[in-house]
């Protein structure tokens, strides 16, 4: 239950997140949200060629949620998808110590709280509980 709890959540997250990483990619005034919010409004090419990446990402973490929810087949063998999993809280947990150590108060009220719980899901599902 707890586990299916925590993945659920992940592909919300996950989907989100890179609907905020698409939105930046075609020009959404967002820079005082995210990459440290030093840029107020619409970002800089470079931050939007990076939001590209970071969308492509979030969408295959959400896909990676979605197989362990049964939705579709898992890439990985179970020791694979373990890894996969524990990488996946890694990433997570660094991004929770960014956007919580980020000077711009905008982008820790919008990523604070959602990162920490997004570590906290990742650990669940990692764990396997």
């Amino acid at each position: 239950m707890l586990l299916t709890i925590a993945a659920s959540f992940m592909v919300l997250a996950t989907t989100a997140t890179a609907i905020f990483q698409l939105a930046i990619v075609f020009g959404a005034p967002l820079g005082e949200y995210s990459y440290g919010g030093a840029n107020k409004g619409k970002l800089p090419t470079g931050y939007r060629i990076g939001s590209v990446f970071s969308f492509a990402l979030m969408i295959a973490f959400a896909g990676h949620y979605l197989a362990q929810l049964g939705v579709f087949d898992p890439i990985f063998d179970p020791a694979g998808n373990s890894i996969v999993n524990w990488v996946l809280v890694a990433s997570n947990a660094l991004a929770a110590l960014a956007n919580n150590a980020t000077r711009s108060k905008k982008e820790r009220a919008v990523w604070g709280v959602t990162t920490i719980l997004m570590f906290v899901a990742s650990l669940v599902v990692a764990l396997q509980l």
